[in-house]
């Protein structure tokens, strides 16, 4: 069986790629496949969800592992069965960034020589993103310091506490607390 299955990326509105992959091919396949079309040439992990028609995740396929199946032990057709059939494509754990996939068609009694992108359309998510600078690391060294210096420096016996912090201690009850003198 040969499946053609659709990539897309919440991120990026207009990346679209059709993978064409068959059946007896890994999940690992799949990941290598996926990588050439995005460009991604530096490893990093990943995972595969098979997900429900909502998305919600039903089954992980990891790289690696000692109880779960991986991506080099199982193979695309032990998994994907209909079309339709979700997954998602994990590549940024730590940002919850990844892929949405599809087996939008199977071809019976096709096949290819190699798992390849058949089509893609706009530009792929990028695999690290960059770091947006924020306030506090566009700031010198020296404001830091002085930063440091101004709240270190500040008096703080003018400021009246407020109501939260005010306690009458004829309201706390003792009975119950157990003190011994030691």
């Amino acid at each position: 069986m040969l499946y053609t299955i659709t990539a897309v990326s919440p991120e990026v509105e207009d990346f679209a790629a059709e993978l064409m992959i068959e059946s007896d091919a890994t999940f690992a396949d799949l990941h290598a496949l996926i990588r050439r079309t995005c460009d991604w040439g530096k490893h990093s992990p990943a995972i595969f969800y098979i997900c429900d028609e909502r998305w919600r995740r039903e089954r992980a396929i990891k790289e690696s592992g000692y109880e779960d199946d991986t991506m080099d032990e199982v193979e695309l057709g032990d998994l994907l069965e209909d079309e339709g059939q979700r997954m998602q494509y994990i590549f940024d754990s730590e940002a919850r960034r990844g892929l949405l996939l599809e087996v939008t068609h199977i071809s019976y009694g096709k096949h290819i020589d190699e798992p390849h992108c058949r089509r893609s359309h706009g530009t792929p998510p990028a695999l690290i993103l960059e770091a947006k600078p924020t306030a506090a690391t566009t700031k010198t060294n020296d404001d830091l310091l002085a930063e440091l210096n101004a709240a270190a420096l500040a008096d703080d016996d003018d400021i009246e506490p407020t109501d939260d912090e005010l306690f009458d201690i004829e309201e706390i009850d003792l009975e119950g607390f157990d003190f011994t003198e030691g």
